[in-house]
């Protein structure tokens, strides 16, 4: 791990980090929505008698001990959602970055990640393959250097020379003596 600061961007990974928050909103929507199924349920089922508008004017009374909590609690569930999210998707677009740069050419950089971020072990294996890659590249440019230099060839006959060693010998008669 390093000693690199603390990511200051809170959305790293937008898609996946916005996904994510929405997620937590619409389970929060669910949660205060079950809540008042089942408190408008109780107070029917205790107070049979009890007109409709009496029973949410009652369920209005008891939102005031849990609404405020959610008001206060849920924005600071997805904060802490994206920051949580920010030391996955971090590392990933970190690491995709470097992926792309490698892939068009580059050198690219050896990954180091924050300290609090997750898939420490990530950088380490990237960071063998980003250098098995550029030893290849290295050793693939050797080569295609030493093929485009001409190689000291012996001599040897010209395909003319064969076409016409081919051509004398179909013209023989078949049982001719060939002197030597």
């Amino acid at each position: 791990m390093s000693s690199r600061p603390i990511r200051q961007q809170l959305l790293v990974e937008q898609d996946v980090q916005v996904s994510l928050v929405f997620r937590a909103v619409l389970y929060g929507a669910a949660c205060m929505t079950y809540f008042t199924v089942i408190q408008f349920f109780t107070q029917a089922m205790h107070h049979p008698g009890i007109l409709m508008s009496e029973i949410f004017l009652s369920l209005t009374d008891e939102a005031i001990y849990w609404v405020p909590g959610f008001l206060v609690l849920g924005p600071l569930m997805v904060y802490d959602m994206l920051r949580i999210t920010n030391r996955v998707a971090g590392p990933i677009y970190s690491m995709r970055r470097e992926m792309r740069a490698i892939a068009a050419g580059a050198d690219g950089r050896g990954l180091k990640f924050r300290n609090d971020d997750y898939w420490d072990t990530l950088a380490t294996e990237f960071n063998d393959l980003r250098r098995t890659v550029l030893e290849l590249r290295e050793e693939n440019e050797i080569l295609r250097a030493n093929q485009a230099e001409p190689a000291p060839e012996e001599e040897a006959p010209e395909a003319d020379e064969f076409a016409a060693a081919d051509l004398e010998m179909s013209e023989e008669t078949a049982g001719a003596v060939v002197p030597s």
